[in-house]
């Protein structure tokens, strides 16, 4: 929202200076995200008056125009191919060095053959619009040689503010003063709209018929007849400007105009384009199309609301007129339409046609039952005044103009229970008029909120209007003191927590990939899948029963980079045939990736296999928790990614005992083996441990080798005796008979 500081000053007197005001804005609650100095978008671009034109010499299309640039000036001739050019009128003309909206910056050149010092500029040129059809045509008073910035009040300061999503009444001049004037402690009273009308009956003018009211709960229309369709006088003109918006004609500009200063989106359309003077808030019908005013022929689908005619749809309730209504420089009559519609269809309309509109964005925040009249009467008074006519009766009103008060049981103990600092009662009532709410009652007040603020409805939005008031810096930053009693950690929690930080100590990455996949991945996966109704595309149509594909395409992301990498993903996945409950068919996974150069002959899923390892000896595990593995070649690199079932680790993990660590020094010897066919690396362990027990303690895989389809090991074992030192002849004994345990379980050793 776009506030011109002249605006405001209509209304508030006393304000600090502009950087003052904004600092102190910031600290209660109004974000202003820049202060646009509009002086600098039209440096060096000042007001010629045009005094002749010639025909250029060497282009039909090309006319040369004399332009004086001061009263006493010599004439500066200027190249210009723009079609509405005549003697005497004033014009923005950009002197040589000035930078345009567009980017261009003006030089002193030749233009088929003759040079040109300087240009005539168009709307979209000078940033005040898109229209390239013409040069922008001044106010005939101004003087030659005045300041652009000066000649269209855009010497200024411009507020751009960043509105809340709650606060519908600041998308108005009008909600801003009463949120500034209460900040600053002013007093602010708006004048009163006075409206013009003749005697007549509204409802032979314009009938209008709601056949959606929870869409559309308030409708007015207000006929006017006997106006002249004028270009908007100066000062209008640059207010506009000011706040962001493009003139076009003065009813049009009356209609913007109303809505920046009261909130509420009003609409005009040409009466005598209206079949039969009848209007219907209705939604639109399967089929129906309708060309709005940006000249784009749009599809409409029946969740949209239309307002129509008895022939069809005229204008996209809430987001934009229709062409077929459009106020012309023909027009005389006009139906003057302010309503209340439904946020969240206007949000959806707006959303499904990517057409974001001035009104669109006040109407999908919510907007007060009052507004519409208010808006209405303002906006008659006005386009009575630029453009004549006669006011045609009171406006035909349909729907209930008459909002509830919210009334709020308020308590003052609460300030400082959910501020932490003392208020003084007496202070919270006085902040909370100056906001526009009403308090009655003593040790427990009844609040009567304002009918413009529509976010506030809970004793905890009174408290936050008082400390934004008092300001956020002067709220202590001590923390409450709350009793709480500490949750213990949910095991899933902490077993997750503490698998990523075995993982990183391995050296492991995490990543986080996309819950789904295609169909060419379910198909790969093959089982039931849960298949998304609206997928964004082809790639996204089912959730993923397991993460393996697309740990597989990161890890080919990884090869395609040329480096060795190790991965992890801990996710949920999705399986419908687990339960009829959503919540149980989302069991967790954890899939583990290596890309590795394959430099030795090294069996291809040991190195993951190692990993799982240490996780299931770290979690006491005696079974596996491998649910798939999977290999292949890329590049010159092995990739191996397994998943794991957290599910299995959490229900057979053994609690964790510890013991003091051996006094006394261990002895290790290595055995090297070629393992038969068949042979799991469990039972070669337990054949271990068991042939040397008590002093064997640890037994693990120090290398492995692949060959001729043997695979081999080299395995460390290591011997402590808890309160002595091992002599080599104990060992041997030991030795001895693991090597028997070996021999008994088909195992060949290596010479």
């Amino acid at each position: 929202m776009r506030l011109p500081l002249s605006w405001l000053k209509e209304y508030l007197k006393k304000l600090p200076a502009t950087p003052a005001l904004v600092d102190r804005l910031v600290m209660h609650g109004l974000e202003v995200e820049e202060v646009i100095d509009r002086r600098q978008l039209f440096d060096r671009i000042v007001v010629g008056q045009i005094v002749k034109i010639s025909p250029h010499p060497g282009a039909d299309k090309l006319r040369l125009a004399s332009v004086i640039l001061s009263s006493d000036g010599r004439p500066q001739e200027i190249v210009c191919g723009a079609p509405n050019i005549i003697v005497g009128q004033k014009v923005p003309v950009a002197l040589v060095g000035a930078k345009l909206a567009n980017g261009l910056t003006i030089e002193s050149r030749p233009i088929r053959g003759v040079v040109s010092n300087g240009m005539l500029c168009a709307e979209d040129e000078l940033g005040l619009g898109t229209n390239h059809s013409g040069i922008v045509i001044l106010d005939n008073d101004i003087p030659p040689g005045t300041p652009l910035a000066a000649a269209l009040g855009a010497s200024e300061p411009v507020l751009d503010l960043s509105i809340p999503a709650n606060r519908p009444d600041l998308m108005s001049v009008r909600g801003l003063v009463r949120e500034i004037g209460a900040i600053f402690g002013q007093t602010v009273k708006f004048p009163a709209t006075k409206l013009l009308t003749t005697k007549g009956a509204v409802i032979k003018a314009i009938k209008v018929q709601i056949a959606e009211p929870k869409l559309c709960p308030l409708y007015s229309a207000q006929v006017i007849r006997g106006i002249t369709i004028k270009t908007s006088p100066v000062w209008l003109q640059n207010r506009l400007r000011a706040a962001g918006l493009r003139p076009i004609n003065a009813v049009v500009d009356a209609t913007n105009y109303i809505m920046l200063e009261y909130g509420q989106p009003l609409h005009a359309f040409d009466a005598t384009k209206v079949t039969k003077q009848t209007i219907i808030v209705r939604p639109a019908k399967a089929g129906e199309e309708l060309t709005t005013l940006d000249n784009q022929r749009r599809k409409l689908k029946p969740s949209m609301l239309v307002i129509a005619d008895s022939v069809g749809p005229i204008a996209l309730a809430g987001v934009m007129g229709g062409a077929n209504s459009e106020i012309n420089p023909t027009t005389t009559d006009i139906v003057l339409e302010a309503a209340i519609f439904d946020p969240v269809s206007v949000r959806r309309t707006a959303r499904q046609l990517g057409l974001i509109s001035e009104a669109s964005k006040r109407f999908e925040k919510g907007l007060s039952l009052s507004l519409p009249e208010q808006a209405s009467q303002a906006a008659t008074q006005l386009i009575s005044e630029l453009c004549g006519g006669k006011v045609e009766g009171g406006s035909v009103v349909v729907g209930s103009r008459n909002q509830k008060p919210i009334i709020i049981t308020f308590k003052p103990q609460m300030l400082t229970d959910l501020m932490g600092m003392k208020v003084a009662p007496a202070t919270a009532k006085q902040i909370l008029s100056r906001l526009g709410f009403k308090l009655t009652g003593t040790t427990t007040w009844k609040v009567t909120v304002p009918e413009w603020r529509l976010d506030v409805a809970i004793p905890e939005d009174v408290v936050d209007e008082i400390g934004r008031l008092i300001g956020y810096e002067q709220l202590p930053d001590k923390l409450p003191l709350i009793d709480t009693i500490p949750q213990a950690i949910p095991t899933a929690i902490q077993i997750k927590d503490e698998i990523r930080d075995l993982l990183v100590n391995m050296g492991f990455s995490e990543i986080i990939t996309h819950a789904y996949y295609g169909q060419t991945e379910r198909q790969i996966v093959g089982q039931p899948h849960i298949q998304i109704a609206n997928p964004l595309d082809k790639s996204q149509q089912f959730l993923r029963r397991t993460i393996m594909p697309r740990m597989r395409i990161a890890l080919e992301a990884v090869t395609d980079a040329g480096e060795d990498g190790k991965i992890f993903e801990i996710g949920r996945v999705f399986r419908p045939e687990l339960s009829a409950k959503v919540e149980q068919q989302q069991p967790w996974k954890i899939t583990l990736g290596l890309a590795k150069k394959m430099t030795h002959r090294v069996p291809s899923v040991w190195p993951l296999l190692g990993v799982v390892h240490n996780l299931e000896q770290y979690f006491g595990l005696t079974r596996t928790s491998i649910e798939a593995i999977h290999t292949m070649t890329v590049k010159g690199r092995l990739l191996v990614w397994a998943e794991l079932d957290l599910h299995q680790i959490i229900q057979y993990r053994r609690n964790t005992s510890y013991q003091a660590h051996p006094s006394m020094p261990p002895v290790t010897r290595d055995i090297s083996l070629w393992l038969p066919p068949q042979m799991t690396y469990a039972t070669l362990r337990q054949a271990l441990i068991s042939a040397g027990q008590p002093l064997l303690q640890e037994v693990w895989a120090i290398d492995a080798i692949e060959e001729n389809e043997k695979i081999g090991l080299t395995i460390r074992l290591e011997f402590i005796a808890p309160n002595r030192t091992l002599v080599k002849d104990e060992v041997d004994r030991v030795m001895s008979k693991c090597v028997n345990a070996l021999h008994r379980i088909n195992t060949i050793v290596r010479k």
